[in-house]
């Protein structure tokens, strides 16, 4: 099988295994308080992004290289009649760079930045009471989850919730 076909054979048993969690997902009330995630994937390790801090989702859009000394800047892309810089997520969280970054999340905020990963599983929706806060956790983990700021079980797993504003404070505060 060719490493497309496995892919695809691996979303289509992530969306089959999503699709029967569902039936036996707590049902939530109306009065609870809903946080509205994308599960994705960075490496191998499961991650979500808050929707509340991308302005959009994009799948195969031509990102254009330019010349830059930043390695984990992708290049620049067009979208609504503007552009915006696009960075590998994967190595911004400090994995290797992603071999061919499909999907795409833009920031949102009043400078377009986009953000490059693989692989896209799943729109969750949460009770924002089932986050959980991990503040006051240990220094050793500061590297690779710099840019953290809690977990939720959801599609699957126990995921860590990237924090886009923080991501994008550091671009600003290392590029500027």
């Amino acid at each position: 099988m060719s490493a497309n076909g496995a892919r695809v054979s691996a979303t289509a048993a992530a969306l089959r295994s999503l699709f029967d969690e569902s039936f036996t997902a707590a049902v939530v009330s109306q009065s609870e308080l809903i946080e509205d995630l994308l599960a994705i994937r960075v490496g191998a390790d499961p991650y979500m992004l808050c929707l509340s801090e991308i302005a959009g989702l994009y799948a195969d859009r031509r990102i254009v290289a330019v010349p830059s000394p930043v390695a984990q800047l992708l290049g620049i892309v067009g979208l609504r009649g503007m552009f915006a810089p696009v960075y590998d997520l994967a190595a911004l969280l400090r994995y290797a760079p992603a071999a061919s970054p499909r999907w795409m999340v833009l920031a949102a905020g009043p400078h377009p930045v986009g953000f490059a990963f693989e692989s896209f599983e799943a729109h969750v929706q949460v009770a924002r009471a089932s986050l959980v806060n991990d503040e006051g956790q240990a220094a050793s983990a500061v590297t690779t989850r710099q840019h953290v700021r809690g977990n939720v079980r959801a599609a699957g797993a126990l995921r860590p919730i990237i924090h886009i504003a923080s991501v994008v404070e550091t671009i600003r505060n290392n590029h500027s």
